[in-house]
């Protein structure tokens, strides 16, 4: 897809978004030193730091590709064993491994990363309604594209007080085969995954039709979510 038809796309998209900064101050938001006062400006929402994934660091491991004859990008089938992975959380500086993983709840987030604004705010949105992921026994860990140099800049700028992983090479992507779907093919479109004790309970790209959409309303998520 061209510069020009994906811009195109993601305005389109982005009907329902908050709103947002313009693209040209955007990426310039990625090569500028934050200042104290720049970091905590257009939070959505301050959640507490104690919203840490509970159990979600220990042992490594090695990414592991997705099941033979499951469609391109469309996820991995519910009851499929999580694969295989272990990745650095930008935000506590801690590993996040699957095995970690296998001991609760957790909701994975992946999306096209900076390059998509209204992506951050989904993480902001969803940060504000932990109580209630909490009270689930749900934790968040949000995955994108991007280079760990340029995910800390927006990190920094959101606040993002949840854990986060820069899948520079795609091979968490690729592993939970949500390549393919989104505005381009090395990105994963707007996608979420539920983890229940090392199995996928629930898979859902928002970028796909009916929703079409790089935003959904945190309550909407919710409601979503199977109990």
């Amino acid at each position: 897809m061209s510069g020009k038809k994906a811009r195109l796309s993601r305005t389109q998209a982005k009907a329902t978004t908050p709103h947002m900064a313009s693209e040209q101050g955007w990426r310039g938001a990625l090569t500028t030193p934050w200042k104290a006062g720049a970091i905590v400006a257009g939070v959505v929402a301050i959640v507490a730091a104690s919203f840490v994934l509970p159990g979600a660091f220990g042992k490594s491991g090695s990414a592991s590709s997705h099941p033979m004859g499951v469609e391109h990008g469309a996820g991995l089938p519910v009851g499929s064993t999580v694969p295989s992975f272990s990745a650095r959380d930008l935000v506590s500086g801690r590993e996040i491994t699957s095995a970690s993983l296998a001991g609760g709840k957790t909701l994975l987030f992946f999306s096209e990363g900076v390059m998509c604004q209204a992506c951050f705010e989904q993480i902001k949105g969803i940060e504000g309604v932990g109580d209630q992921l909490r009270e689930r026994g749900i934790s968040l860990v949000s995955i994108t594209p991007d280079t760990p140099g340029d995910l800390r800049s927006v990190i920094a700028h959101f606040d993002i007080r949840t854990p986060i992983i820069a899948d520079t090479s795609r091979s968490i992507s690729k592993a939970f085969n949500t390549l393919g779907k989104g505005m381009h093919e090395d990105t994963p479109g707007h996608a979420f995954v539920l983890l229940d004790h090392g199995k996928v309970l629930w898979y859902r790209d928002y970028w796909l039709a009916p929703d079409r959409t790089m935003y959904v309303k945190p309550a909407e998520l919710l409601a979503a979510l199977p109990t």
